[in-house]
């Protein structure tokens, strides 16, 4: 049964696509945000800056941690609308005889493939915008930035962290 539940899920995916754009926007526009942080928080140049001023080494944490919060809210709460909004499917498979728990299961699935897509898709408009981060940042003390489309492992790992937490928090409230 949890093969048909995985082809369900994807089918649900692709036929749902349309009404989960504002959710794959969101998620995109949250995550690429704290992709953003992390590599600004990470960058040698912000490193070397915040080692002259000791406050924008904690700013940056706590900016970051602000994010973490309001993405895990934002993300809790599109995903309670989703659900909300296709009750009457899951209702009409409840009558079918599919368990509540295998209906859980197939929504866990579905938001678990928007969520890794969206996470995708994030990292690299995450970097595109780390590196204006870091420029703004960088010009407000004038000092030489220059942009590079690399980045470090860290913030990476950092951010698939978060989002393996908030989606786990989010999931299985």
């Amino acid at each position: 049964m949890s093969q048909v539940l995985s082809k369900l899920a994807i089918r649900n995916v692709k036929r749902s696509l349309k009404d989960y754009i504002i959710y794959i926007t969101t998620v995109v526009m949250a995550f690429s945000l704290m992709f953003a942080f992390n590599f600004v928080s990470f960058s040698s140049d912000i490193i070397e800056l915040s080692e002259m001023m000791e406050n924008l080494k904690y700013a940056i944490i706590f900016v970051s941690c602000i994010i973490v919060f309001v993405i895990a809210w934002l993300i809790n709460y599109t995903m309670k609308f989703m659900f909300s909004k296709r009750s009457k499917e899951f209702g009409t498979y409840m009558i079918l005889g599919i368990e509540k728990k295998e209906i859980n299961h197939l929504f866990l699935i579905e938001n678990l493939i928007l969520g890794f897509i969206s996470f995708l898709i994030s990292f690299f408009i995450g970097i595109i915008l780390g590196n204006l981060f870091s420029a703004i940042v960088m010009r407000l003390f004038e000092m030489p930035y220059q942009i590079s489309l690399s980045t470090s492992l860290t913030p990476v790992l950092l951010s698939f962290l978060y989002f393996v937490l908030i989606y786990t928090f989010t999931l299985f409230r």
